[in-house]
């Protein structure tokens, strides 16, 4: 939602430090894998260290890198269907990456799976709403979606880096990060149906559906 709100804002500061990021010869894909990398990393090493500070600071950074492939892209005049095939596919890979170190660490594994696999479908309703010749995205005039990979991501470092400075049992003997997975698990179902929900529609009222 936010994205979708702020995109030419937010668009703008990062464009200019894409055109930076181009003229020094890096390229969109060369960012798109480092942040993956680095997302496998940082996940890797929460499961040593334990701190959710650190680990969702760190997740932080690397989500910022993350956004500066596409500006890269621009600044390049590159952008590529591939590559954009390949950032969506990081993407999950990272989120994935995330969530499973937060439940090995802190044993949270059924509101992380339930958090997950909201995440996916979100993207999975996109993706396959487009093959039908559909669009699961916001249109003019609709309500943008609910919960995208910014208010995903963000949310899932807030969790992580307030729950070590709040009482471990905040509310009903659970910690901020635990509450913050809900949160997380609740709203990417909810934008999944939203998004299921505007696809149906525009499918049902296509050229050629019966009823249409």
């Amino acid at each position: 939602m936010i994205d979708a709100l702020y995109k030419h804002r937010i668009d703008g500061w990062f464009d200019r430090l894409g055109a930076r990021v181009a003229r020094a010869g890096v390229s969109a894909d060369a960012i798109t894998w480092l942040a993956l990398g680095l997302g496998a990393v940082n996940a890797l090493a929460f499961l040593g260290h334990r701190s959710s500070l650190a680990f969702g600071l760190c997740l932080a950074l690397v989500g910022l890198l993350d956004d500066l492939d596409g500006a890269v892209a621009r600044a390049t005049r590159r952008s590529t269907r591939a590559g954009s095939f390949l950032d969506a596919w990081a993407d999950r890979y990272q989120e994935l990456f995330a969530l499973l170190a937060v439940a090995s660490v802190t044993g949270y594994w059924g509101v992380s799976f339930l958090a997950v696999t909201g995440s996916h479908l979100v993207s999975y309703t996109h993706a396959r709403a487009a093959m039908e010749g559909a669009s699961a995205a916001a249109g003019r005039g609709r309500l943008p979606d609910l919960f995208e990979r910014f208010e995903r991501v963000a949310l899932l470092c807030l969790g992580l880096v307030l729950s070590p400075l709040l009482p471990r049992d905040l509310a009903w003997g659970r910690d901020l990060l635990f509450w913050a997975l809900c949160l997380l698990a609740l709203m990417t179902h909810l934008t999944a149906l939203q998004r299921f929900r505007r696809g149906m529609a525009q499918l049902r009222s296509a050229p050629g559906e019966p009823g249409s």
